[in-house]
């Protein structure tokens, strides 16, 4: 399974260190952060690093219903010629229309030097019985043909976005999925975002919303009926859940260094609450299976050495200088790239039984940690790890594994 990094930003050289590194096999730009001119110099300094480096744009078109909000926080998405707001009535009787938007949206992601592109897409709030989802599948029917007629010669990835709630409702997901594998002509894969959680820093992915079982168990089976049918899935702000996506058949993940940059949500595109200090810098316990900060880390570590992962960048976190924001990322990626593979393997049973043999080491380490005096945050550690371990299982019944 392959691994990306969702640009955001202070991308500073994080981005250039993980392709160097091999943390990383590529990255998801965001036209938010970058204007045309910039990402397609990036572009070009990436593919000198390394020549083979995957390299998408994700065109965030769902955000175009912020246009003209007095609290929008679009940045540089409107300078890109695609992001432009149209009546959802066009979108949905139209088809000239939606091929458009895609055309436009392709020919820039060719011209700033993409090895991949994304289709763009609106964003599924509530439901997938609704007008919404079917001017999604509108423009998952068009992508590849609009790619093809462009003459374009690049895999095709479709865009799904859809907020957690839409997920649960099983029954409209699961007919979803089915609408979706059915159409005529299938995109190469399908780029998912799974809305939830907060746009603020500051809050993790370990609380946000998209832990939940049914969430996680659903993101789980679109990854699995997609690659039972043959089509990739990236999955984007992915974190730490992605060796739960891969070991569903998920093709690539992808995170950051920030936690809106870990978790999905439509906030991240309004202005939130300013000032406030910087989040504070995170070891990626695979024992844990959670991020925990560097002075309790050191604490921990004291008592039960055998909690730092043993990979090369734990020395970030040995000296005596806490690491750096670059070297916080580099070790991020690593910890998730090596469970991602540690965990899959050919058989998909054998990899839930990995994954829960990490959810019960983690319980274990948790428990001993409890033992020793650390029971701040004890029981909400535990509930999420219990809700780890139920994914596992509602997966295994919707999978009928």
């Amino acid at each position: 399974m392959k691994l990306y990094a969702q640009y955001g930003h202070a991308p500073t050289d994080k981005i250039n260190r993980g392709i160097e590194n091999n943390l990383i096999d590529g990255v998801i730009l965001s036209p938010r952060y970058l204007t045309p001119d910039k990402a397609s110099k990036f572009t070009g300094e990436l593919k000198q690093i390394k020549d083979d480096i995957d390299l998408m744009l994700d065109p965030e078109l769902y955000a175009t219903r912020y246009i003209g909000t007095p609290n929008a926080q679009l940045r540089y998405l409107e300078e890109w010629p695609y992001f432009t707001d149209t009546k959802r009535n066009k979108l949905l009787i139209d088809s000239h229309v939606v091929d458009q938007i895609l055309q436009k949206a392709f020919k820039a992601q060719v011209e700033i030097g993409c090895t991949q592109l994304i289709a763009p897409n609106i964003y599924i709030t509530n439901s997938f019985d609704s007008i919404e989802a079917a001017i999604a599948i509108s423009f998952i029917n068009r992508a590849k043909p609009v790619a093809e007629k462009m003459r374009a010669n690049l895999p095709v990835y479709a865009t799904v976005a859809a907020y957690r709630d839409a997920i649960i409702d099983r029954h409209n997901f699961i007919t979803f999925l089915n609408t979706l594998t059915a159409l005529e002509v299938l995109p190469d894969g399908i780029y998912s975002l799974v809305g939830g959680g907060s746009a603020d820093e500051r809050v993790g992915t370990v609380r946000s919303e998209v832990i939940s079982p049914d969430v996680i168990a659903g993101w789980m089976l679109l990854n699995y009926s997609l690659s039972l049918n043959g089509i990739r899935v990236i999955n984007g702000f992915s974190d730490i859940l992605t060796p739960f996506l891969g070991a569903a058949g998920g093709y690539a993940g992808a995170t950051g260094w920030w936690s809106n940059l870990q978790v999905f949500s439509m906030g991240r595109y309004l202005k939130g609450p300013t000032g406030g200090q910087l989040p504070l810098l995170k070891y990626l316990c695979l024992k844990l299976l959670n991020r925990i900060p560097v002075n309790s880390l050191k604490a921990y570590i004291e008592l039960i050495p055998d909690l730092m992962n043993n990979l090369p960048t734990d020395t970030y976190y040995m000296g005596r200088s806490e690491p750096s924001r670059i070297e916080e990322a580099l070790q991020s990626w690593e910890a998730i790239k090596f469970m991602t593979d540690d965990i899959i393997s050919n058989n998909i049973r054998e990899s839930l039984n990995r994954l829960e043999n990490y959810i019960v080491t983690a319980e274990s380490h948790y428990g001993r940690l409890n033992q020793l005096g650390f029971s701040e945050g004890f029981e909400p550690n535990m509930e999420y790890l219990q809700c780890l371990k139920e994914s596992l299982k509602v997966f295994e019944k919707w999978a009928e594994l």
